[in-house]
């Protein structure tokens, strides 16, 4: 017989009888708290555990069929910290990662083409039921496939690529146990489960800096909710931040920082294997100075290294920020590019005229350029030309 005691939870395991008890609440037993007690006596065997002469009295209770043992206080308090609680709504979507890891399976071995020409509208109830499960964020994911027409060239590359991450989910959701701390952070916010904004600013990594502000792009996302992503770089540090804002019911936002603008001040990143967002502590202080330059990745082959290293470690990024300090823009049939030094093509997203802009602004000369890099294309907000720093990425986007 084995048994663990935390300030959370009591554990014990009755290996002869294969009984598995906790004092937890979450269900279905056995939770992952005596599953990980008996792994840890099967790999590690008596030397793991100190010998006991008397088996504790939770440890009689538990195995006598009770459900819960009454905790210290230390372990009342501890049961109601952040973390604790969103471990706890971790664990609650257990059944609702089994429906869609079926639903996922199932699609496949059916096929995309076939799932489609049966029901248009194939993906809207397994996003409810995601929404039933309290995660929100892999129910938003779901619902905005149908932004993808099935016309499109890429509707089967788009839609592919969104069900991939949304069966990584689910294998990470069932190695959560050893995930490293910051990588579990990144799942917890893709399926929906979010830090607060008082946790991150006490707790967040701080860093202080004059950042440039590089961009601010404001979208809708979904009916009723909008969207605003302010992309800063900081003059020091070179770390890109993303603040993220949301407004919903058309209220709009209030005056955000201006781009093109210095700005001194310290953010609190949020924890993640890939820190991007970021929240300002306190305002910001304007530094008289103009943006003249943009300091950027020299080639391609560079930054997809970088970004090779990001998504490994974090494998839910949607969009990354990426700058460059010398490229040429060109137009090769109905598709906008840029050009690298060594001759490489990256492909851009633009709409509406945004593509003829930045190709006049470069004008077969090199400029920098940054923007948003999807995975697959790279969509342009702003450029520094000869000094000047020009807004890009407003076009076709805004109500």
């Amino acid at each position: 017989m084995c048994v663990g005691e935390n300030v959370l939870h009591n554990v014990v395991a009755h290996l002869e009888k294969k009984l598995f008890r906790c004092s937890c609440p979450f269900q279905p037993k056995p939770c992952i708290h005596a599953q990980a007690l008996y792994l840890l006596f099967d790999r590690e065997g008596e030397q793991a555990f100190v010998p006991a002469v008397q088996l504790p009295e939770w440890a009689g209770s538990l195995l006598e069929g009770a459900t819960a043992t009454p905790l210290k206080n230390a372990a009342t308090e501890a049961s109601a910290h952040p973390q604790q609680r969103r471990l706890e709504r971790l664990e609650r979507a257990a059944n609702g990662m089994d429906d869609l890891e079926a639903w996922l399976l199932d699609t496949a071995r059916r096929g995309l083409a076939t799932v489609v020409s049966e029901h248009p509208q194939w993906h809207e109830g397994i996003a409810a039921r995601m929404a039933d499960a309290s995660m929100t964020g892999l129910s938003r994911t779901l619902r905005l496939l149908a932004r993808v027409p099935a016309s499109s060239p890429d509707w089967a590359e788009q839609t592919t690529a969104t069900l991939a991450s949304c069966y990584l989910a689910v294998r990470a959701f069932r190695n959560r146990a050893a995930m490293p701390e910051a990588l579990l952070h990144d799942l917890q916010n893709f399926i929906g489960i979010h830090n607060k904004k008082e946790e991150v600013l006490a707790n967040g990594e701080r860093v202080h800096d004059v950042w440039v502000v590089l961009s601010q792009v404001e979208e809708p996302l979904e009916e009723q909710l909008m969207e605003r992503r302010t992309w800063l770089l900081g003059g020091t540090t070179k770390r890109h931040a993303l603040l993220l804002e949301f407004a919903f019911g058309g209220g709009g936002f209030p005056a955000g920082l201006q781009p093109g603008s210095f700005e001194q001040g310290t953010l609190a990143f949020y924890p993640s294997a890939c820190p991007l967002r970021a929240l300002a502590v306190g305002d910001f202080v304007r530094v008289e100075k103009k943006m003249e330059t943009l300091a950027g990745f020299a080639d391609f082959d560079a930054f997809t290294r970088v970004y090779a290293a990001a998504l490994a470690a974090q494998p839910w990024l949607q969009i990354f920020p990426a700058a460059f300090s010398a490229v040429v823009a060109l137009k090769q049939g109905e598709i906008f590019f840029i050009v690298d030094r060594q001759g490489k093509l990256l492909r851009l997203q633009v709409k509406g005229n945004e593509g003829w802009r930045l190709l006049a602004l470069s004008g077969g000369h090199a400029v920098e350029v940054f923007g948003e890099w999807n995975g697959t294309a790279l969509r342009p907000l702003c450029a520094v030309a000869k000094g000047r720093f020009v807004r890009l990425g407003l076009e076709g986007f805004k109500k």
